[in-house]
Parts: structure tokens; C-alpha cells; sequence
């Protein structure tokens, strides 16, 4: 026979497998216990309490296992379980914990009765719904022993085939072995064969490299020698333009000297930096305009308060009889006393400060116009003089100092005429110094 025939006996052959045990094969199946056993009805539900649960063949069974289903029972939970064995009638105890609120006990032997213990529990509302029973019928264990005894035939029909397949893998092995010398001296040489290609390869790419190397200096040469030629050419321009620069720069230089000896002429003549002045006064017009705001502010409420009860005399036709109008008026007189009071010392402070606005923007204004002024005058009287530099700036300081006085006495006042002081001349001063020599 065929291996191959020996597979599709193999595959042939059944062999009986555990299935569920029903209630017919317990005794005291009238028992809510009993009817515990594959129950699938909530009616057969029963409370669970710590006590013995015990469950009786009526002849002994092959329990591979048991499954007891409950209700509000923890994972973790255990419960005792005793079976008594067949034939030999020892009794089997096992604690068990839960699982997916059941409790599953492997036995695989022949049983005529169990119990199960639940677990003491004082909260919840817990159940045991079933119990699913796992084995084979004693009736059932004949066929078993025919399946047992085919299927041990085929073991030894198997194992000799499989001693003769074995016997001819150990030849193959051995012609195996052979081919893989073969293959491991032709890999050595193969091995040698290549190291030596490799060698080769190695000193052409080196070879290649020197060559590379090479042409990346000639180039390099050949660049840097087109920057020295291009350098040397943006010398040549950058020498023209620097010295186009060179002859503005001179030009502006120049220019510049003129106008820091026409700066130095004018410095210190008059103030022309006034920020203090003008910060100091711009805080006091702000500081002036919100006092002269409140007195405003209180003039028009009491003009608006006046207007709005002037109205109410218009209804004095309905005034009673025992009342007369002048008597109305005389009562109102004193409010009239009060608010134009209240109007006139407002009008008079908001006058004040108003005044005083305005004449800081004039002492603001007057001392702009004296800066002018100054400056003008200072020019005017230096043209065409010959004054060294000290003559200059004593002329300058002297009605710079006339017309600050001034100004500190009320701006430039109607007496005020400039003395012109006295100041030696270059040549006075060279004959005041020749005398002083001989004396």
C-alpha cells in the first residue's frame, strides 16, 4: 500500500470527540439542581447561596468538563468542586476562580457524581444559570476502543513507512553532503576568483581617482587663473573709480570745512535748542486748559439748569388763588443770586486760566521772534568787519546777554536800544602790542 493511500485512510478514520452530556443521563431531574444541567431558560434560574450543589449519574460517565454559568459574580472568584471517581470511588476537590461569570473545571474520567460550592457573597443578586457538561456515554466507549485499535494499526503501518523514507533520507543526505563539498571547493575557488577581480577593480578606481584628482587641480589652475585676470581687471576699474571718488570726496571735503567755519562762526549766538522751554509750556497749556474746563463745565450746567426751570413759570396761570405770582418770584430770587454767583466766578476763573494759555503761546512765539532777530543783527553788524574770531564771539555774547535781560523784563521793551561796545581792530590790537614791547 501507497503512502499515499495510507493518508486517505488516516484521513478516513473518525474518531469520537466530547460533546455535551444531557439531562437524561442525571438522576433527580426533578430537582431545580438537576435542571440546572444544559438549561437555556431564565425560568430555571436559580439563587445562588454558599451551599452544596450536587449533581448524580445515573451511571458513571467520561466528563472531560465542566462549565457552571452564573450571574453578578466577579472575575477571580472561587468556588469549591468535588467529584467522586469511578471505579475506584475517591472523591476529587478543586478550587476554581471565575471567568466571564463562569466557573470551568477539567476532569477527563469517568464520574458518578459532583458538586459545586459557591462563594459567600452578601451584595448583589447572583444566579446560576446553568451547567454545560463535557464527555463521552459509556455506551459510547465500545467504538471508541474499535477507533483506538484502527488507528493504532495505521500507527504502525506509518511508522514503517516512515523507517523506509528514512532510510532513504540518510542515502540522499549522504549524496547531499557530497554535492555540498563540491559546491563549498568550487565556492573557494569561486571566492578566489572574485578577491582577485576585486583587487583589479580597486586599482582601476584608484588609478581613475588619481586621474580625477588630476583634472580637478587643472581646472582649479585654470580657474584661479581666470580670477587673478578678472581681480586684476576690477583692480584696474576699482583703481579708476577710487580715484574719481578720491576727487569728490576732496570736492565735499571742502564744502564741509566752509560750513563747519560758518557753524563755528554762529555757535553760541542765540539758543536754538528751546525743547525745554517749549515741553515745559505745552504741560502748563495742558495743565491751564483742563482747570479752565471745570469752570466751563459749571457755567453751562447752571445755564442749562436756569433754562430748563425758567420753564416751569410759564404755567403760573395755574397757580392757586391765595398765591400771587410775585411771590413765586421772590422765592426764586435767591436760587438767581446763587447761580449767577456760581456763573460769574466761574467765567472769571476760566478768564484767567485762558489768559494765562495765551500768554505762554506768546512768550512761546516772542522768544522764536528774538532768535531771528538775534541771528539777523548778529550778521548784520559782522559784515565787512575784519574781527578775529575772540572779537566775534565777545560781540555775539554781548547781545546775546542784552537780549535775554531784555526779555526776562517783558520781552524786548520800549526804552531798549543796543550800545555797541567798543572792540580793538587786528590793526589796534598789533599797536597796542608793539607799545606795550617798547615800554
Amino acid at each position: 500500500m501507497s503512502v499515499e493511500e495510507e493518508i486517505v485512510k488516516l484521513e478516513g478514520l473518525t474518531v469520537s470527540s466530547p460533546h455535551a452530556i444531557s439531562i437524561e443521563y442525571l438522576d433527580h431531574r426533578g430537582r431545580k439542581t438537576t435542571k440546572l444541567v444544559g438549561n437555556a431558560s431564565d425560568e430555571n434560574h436559580i439563587k445562588s447561596q454558599h451551599r452544596t450543589y450536587e449533581f448524580e449519574f445515573k451511571e458513571p460517565q467520561f466528563v472531560s468538563a465542566i462549565q457552571f454559568h452564573s450571574v453578578d459574580y466577579a472575575d477571580g472568584i472561587k468556588a469549591n468542586f468535588t467529584c467522586t471517581y469511578y471505579p475506584s470511588g475517591a472523591d476529587g476537590k478543586a478550587q476554581v476562580l471565575s471567568s466571564g461569570n463562569k466557573w470551568t473545571v477539567h476532569i477527563n474520567g469517568f464520574v458518578t457524581k459532583f458538586t459545586v460550592e459557591p462563594p459567600r457573597k452578601f451584595l448583589g443578586d447572583q444566579l446560576l444559570t446553568s451547567v454545560q457538561i463535557q464527555g463521552l456515554h459509556s455506551q459510547e466507549f465500545a467504538e471508541v476502543a474499535k477507533q483506538v485499535g484502527a488507528a493504532e494499526s495505521f500507527k504502525q503501518a506509518a511508522l514503517e513507512k516512515c523507517r523506509e523514507r528514512l532510510s532513504e533520507v540518510t542515502s540522499k543526505e549522504a549524496e547531499v553532503a557530497g554535492l555540498e563539498q563540491q559546491i563549498v571547493e568550487k565556492s573557494e575557488s569561486l571566492e578566489k576568483l572574485e578577491q582577485r577581480e576585486s583587487e583589479l577593480s580597486a586599482a582601476v578606481e584608484s588609478e581613475q581617482e588619481k586621474l580625477e584628482v588630476t583634472e580637478r587641480a587643472v581646472g582649479s589652475k585654470k580657474q584661479e587663473l581666470s580670477e587673478f585676470s578678472a581681480r586684476i581687471e576690477s583692480a584696474s576699474s576699482s583703481i579708476e573709480q577710487k580715484t574719481g571718488e578720491r576727487q569728490q570726496l576732496s570736492t565735499e571735503i571742502t564744502k564741509a570745512k566752509a560750513e563747519l567755519r560758518e557753524l563755528k562762526e554762529n555757535i553760541n549766538m542765540f539758543p536754538t535748542e528751546i525743547s525745554g522751554f517749549v515741553s515745559q509750556g505745552a504741560s502748563n497749556i495742558r495743565r491751564y486748559s483742563f482747570l479752565a474746563a471745570i469752570p466751563i463745565i459749571i457755567i453751562g450746567l447752571v445755564t442749562v439748569d436756569l433754562f430748563s426751570k425758567a420753564s416751569e413759570l410759564s404755567h403760573l396761570e395755574n397757580l392757586p388763588a391765595n398765591i400771587s405770582v410775585w411771590e413765586v418770584l421772590i422765592a426764586r430770587f435767591p436760587y438767581v443770586l446763587v447761580c449767577g454767583a456760581l456763573i460769574a466766578s466761574s467765567y472769571k476763573l476760566a478768564r484767567v486760566f485762558i489768559g494765562e494759555i495765551i500768554r505762554i503761546n506768546e512768550q512761546r512765539l516772542n522768544l522764536t521772534k528774538i532768535s531771528i532777530i538775534a541771528k539777523d543783527v548778529s550778521d548784520a553788524s559782522e559784515d565787512g568787519l575784519a574781527m578775529d574770531d575772540a572779537a566775534r564771539y565777545e560781540h555775539r555774547t554781548h547781545l546775546k546777554m542784552d537780549l535775554l535781560r531784555s526779555h526776562l523784563k517783558g520781552y524786548l521793551a520800549e526804552e531798549y536800544r543796543y550800545s555797541k561796545k567798543s572792540v580793538a581792530t587786528p590793526e589796534q590790537q598789533s599797536d597796542r602790542s608793539t607799545d606795550e614791547g617798547e615800554a
